[in-house]
């Protein structure tokens, strides 16, 4: 079954067409990955499909439901979240209270109710503060709950981030890069999480520039290069394709990667 699918998307700025008519369809319960050289349209896309940029003109889809036109919170809503290039956290605040900011939708009893700390109230918090503590358990971070999230080293902080996006239960979770800055046991760890968090119910569609990384990880990949598809496949399919070879693999890449 397709969770997340686009037709046509497409996104110019000006005289640049950054994404051109990317058709993708995301299989529920998949790991997929989006992969392509610098400027290829990846991040671009993962915007268009979080609702940070409205598309020049296209369809995207979730569970069959057409989301193009919804605002970001709104998709948020509809079961979907999202990472970014860029760390972002809380540093003066806790491990906890970092994800718990990304629950705050799911408590809305009212302002009498939280000034008045009311039963309904107190219900939401305590069912918030479990379910952030169970984020914190997956990730890996439990026992750093009361820490300074700036105490946390750099691998931390990136499963700090994912444990903020899976709190809410997503059906659908964007990670923009999430490998990035990380060495190989770090990246072998992330990559554990990952199928984890898919295990736990929630499809995951990944920005990566590792191609050792994505290759072992991911279930279907899909190529972008100046906006446009060039290929979509099973990895094994997509290390061979003579397309993304040229395009950006190259050929000692393919070889190392088809020879793993």
């Amino acid at each position: 079954m397709i969770l997340l699918q686009t037709s046509a998307l497409t996104m110019r700025f000006a005289g640049l067409v950054a994404v051109d008519a990317v058709d993708l369809a995301v299989d529920a319960g998949s790991i997929h990955a989006l992969i392509g050289p610098n400027g290829a349209g990846k991040t671009t896309m993962f915007n268009l499909i979080s609702g940070l940029l409205p598309p020049t003109s296209g369809a995207i889809s979730l569970d069959g439901a057409d989301i193009t036109a919804l605002p970001a919170y709104a998709r948020a809503g509809r079961g979907m979240a999202r990472s970014f290039q860029n760390i972002r956290i809380f540093a003066s605040m806790t491990v906890l209270e970092n994800v718990l900011t990304g629950l705050h939708a799911s408590i809305a009893p009212g302002l009498a109710a939280i000034l008045l700390r009311l039963p309904r109230f107190r219900r939401q918090e305590i069912d918030a503060v479990s379910r952030a503590r169970a984020a914190l358990d997956l990730v890996g971070l439990a026992t750093r709950a009361g820490d300074r999230a700036a105490a946390l080293a750099y691998g931390d902080q990136r499963r700090l981030e994912i444990a903020r996006a899976i709190a809410g239960n997503p059906r659908l979770l964007l990670l923009d890069e999430p490998a990035a800055g990380m060495n190989p046991a770090e990246s072998s760890a992330l990559a554990d999480l990952i199928r984890r968090i898919r295990d736990a119910g929630t499809t995951v569609l990944l920005v990566e520039h590792d191609m050792g990384f994505v290759m072992r990880l991911a279930d279907r990949v899909t190529v972008l290069n100046f906006g446009r598809r060039i290929a979509d496949g099973a990895p094994a399919d997509i290390r061979r394709d003579p397309t993304v070879i040229t395009a950006y693999l190259g050929a000692k890449v393919a070889a190392r990667l088809n020879a793993a």
